[in-house]
């Protein structure tokens, strides 16, 4: 298997590593972790919300990897909307096996950066982490994926 389970809190994950979520494509970080990244991440949060006013529905499927100084932020578009205008489970996970093939060919270098998330799309989007997971075995991405702990 390709993907570690850690628990703990993403944001204490190793500098100069990737840090991956699920975003809507309408420049929302306002629920769920979105709410962390954007207060850990505010410049982040200001390039994401610039690349969905220009570009909007059409960053469905791709990701946006935001270089930092400690963190780069990968931002997996795996909703066109939020809240109860969130795209269905089928749609999303299509969308995400797009968007992390994105983030993996952008994290192909001499020295790829680690990928470090959290159970992206089944906390606010309602994608069982199951379906998520087989996605990242199947396109073998090697990620450590936080849980809180209970």
């Amino acid at each position: 298997m390709t993907v570690t389970h850690l628990i703990g809190d993403l944001f204490s994950a190793p500098a100069n590593s990737i840090l991956v979520q699920a975003c809507n494509t309408r420049g929302s970080w306002g629920a769920g972790i979105a709410v962390a990244f954007k207060e850990k991440f505010p410049d982040a949060f200001e390039e994401y919300k610039a690349a969905c006013k220009k570009d909007g529905a059409a960053l469905l499927g791709s990701c946006l990897l935001i270089r930092g100084a400690e963190y780069d932020v990968a931002c997996l578009f795996t909703s066109k909307d939020y809240g109860r205008r969130v795209d269905p489970p089928d749609q999303i996970i299509a969308s995400t096996r797009s968007a992390v093939a994105d983030l993996v060919a952008q994290n192909t270098t001499d020295s790829p950066k680690q990928l470090f998330g959290c159970r992206f799309n089944s906390g606010k989007f309602g994608v069982e982490w199951a379906r998520t997971e087989a996605i990242l075995d199947e396109l073998e991405v090697d990620m450590s994926v936080y849980t809180m702990e209970q």
